[in-house]
């Protein structure tokens, strides 16, 4: 039985420090190295008898959340540049206020797939496009279940994807998950569908609120 845990990658410097997302390549803070520890104990104790591939965007606080999960669970990291989240364009390295004065300004009200944020980045419909490939191409991979350390907005598109979005259901409705989540996508051979287990579950992280 097919099975893909998503993880959002842990706080990172850009949350912080006013810095913009995106293609921004901003290292885990201090807290988000605790959280991919505990999320690694997590998964220890969940997954220990099951086989899994680990894979991961190849930007910092995604590669460095998944780097500390491996360690807990004797795992490889498999870099997919495609697991990136929605290029941003020139707005990448620059701080949230600067990206706020230079975004391309919307033409329309509501959700605009062909929308382009900032010039040289993607507009939604080709980030969507190639979040489906990426995904596509690894779950032909050899293993049979799966570990994806991601971003947000691409993790919003993976379920997406599992869940066999068309384009006009993209418009209508996102998935917004947290930094450090954890969701788990589920192929139910008996029905034949594709379900959405679990969704931004955070509650490992509880000793972290006190």
């Amino acid at each position: 039985m097919t099975k893909l845990i998503i993880i959002q990658h842990c706080q990172s410097e850009h949350h912080i420090n006013n810095m913009s997302g995106g293609w921004t390549d901003t290292p885990l803070t201090p807290l988000g190295r605790k959280q991919a520890d505990l999320i690694g104990k997590r998964l220890k104790l969940k997954i220990s008898d099951e086989k899994y591939g680990l894979y991961s965007s190849d930007l910092k606080r995604a590669y460095r959340t998944a780097e500390i999960i491996g360690k807990h669970l004797n795992l490889e990291i498999t870099i997919d540049k495609e697991l990136r989240e929605i290029n941003t364009g020139i707005a990448a390295g620059k701080t949230k206020d600067w990206a706020n004065a230079h975004r391309n300004p919307r033409k329309e009200k509501g959700f605009n797939l062909d929308y382009q944020e900032f010039p040289q980045g993607e507009t939604w419909k080709q980030f969507y496009f190639r979040v489906c490939n990426c995904m596509e191409r690894i779950t032909k991979s050899e293993n049979n279940n799966y570990i994806i350390v991601t971003h947000g907005c691409t993790l919003a598109y993976i379920v997406a994807w599992w869940l066999k979005y068309d384009l006009q259901m993209l418009v209508w409705s996102y998935f917004s998950a947290s930094p450090a989540s954890i969701s788990i996508l589920q192929y139910n051979a008996v029905y034949c569908q594709n379900v959405l287990k679990l969704f931004n579950d955070t509650s490992h992280l509880k000793e972290l609120v006190k």
